[in-house]
């Protein structure tokens, strides 16, 4: 039983660890780029993309050392395969998540809190990067959001974070323990309730099929639809 805890207290030391560094690397490129303390609104989109990317280096770096594996092993360990399943499923539960799900999570919340929880509020940080994307930037901005960042946040979370946990503590706990960290990294509490649910949904995906294919899948989808009604409305 001490041997189980202590590789929970691992996985967290290493998801802390993981977190911390990457978003100092990401500190250390805007402060660089001259972006040391701007917003959002003030940023460039190759800003934003180089940010990133520094980021999802240290992260990635980081799972490849808390595991020690090397990279020609990297994919099988955590679980990355892709099936036509994942596909199949994946954007259809992707594009449900953030049409019904998150709308059905924020219903209450815009009832009881209207200023704090509209949809203008809940979708600001996304407003903001589409408004300082402007002709190719959008490309450059869709790979940020819909490719970059679920494949490296999959990996972190679902691949590495999440099973520690539920062999730990078991499905439900290790699920839910993941959710939260997830919805937490992000730092907008306006955000903070849909994207918990919408973890546990990942959650669910990444244990139902072992991999994290359809969680990546899933999460793409979610992210890509989320941009689009940005963009459109």
């Amino acid at each position: 039983m001490a041997s189980r805890q202590s590789r929970a207290s691992q996985v967290l030391l290493f998801w802390l660890a993981a977190f911390v560094l990457a978003n100092f690397a990401s500190l250390v490129v805007l402060v660089v780029t001259g972006n040391g303390g701007s917003s959002s609104t003030d940023m460039s989109t190759l800003d934003v993309a180089l940010s990133a990317t520094a980021m999802w280096g240290v992260y990635l770096f980081a799972t490849t050392q808390f595991l020690h594996v090397k990279w020609k092993n990297f994919r099988s360990t955590i679980g990355a395969t892709l099936l036509r399943r994942d596909v199949v499923v994946g954007i259809p539960l992707g594009i449900a998540s953030q049409l019904i799900l998150v709308n059905a999570v924020n219903w209450p919340l815009a009832r009881l809190f209207p200023d704090a929880f509209s949809f203008d509020e809940v979708s600001k940080r996304a407003s903001d990067l589409v408004d300082v994307a402007h002709g190719g930037w959008v490309v450059l901005l869709g790979l940020v959001v819909i490719v970059g960042a679920p494949i490296v946040e999959e990996i972190v979370y679902r691949g590495v974070v999440q099973p520690g946990l539920v062999a730990t503590w078991g499905r439900t706990a290790g699920i839910v323990v993941t959710a939260a960290l997830f919805a937490a990294i992000h730092m907008q509490p306006v955000e903070l309730p849909g994207l918990f649910v919408f973890a546990l949904v990942l959650g669910w995906a990444r244990h139902s099929t072992g991999t994290i294919g359809l969680s990546i899948v899933t999460h793409m989808a979610f992210n890509a639809t989320g941009l689009a009604l940005v963009v459109l409305l």
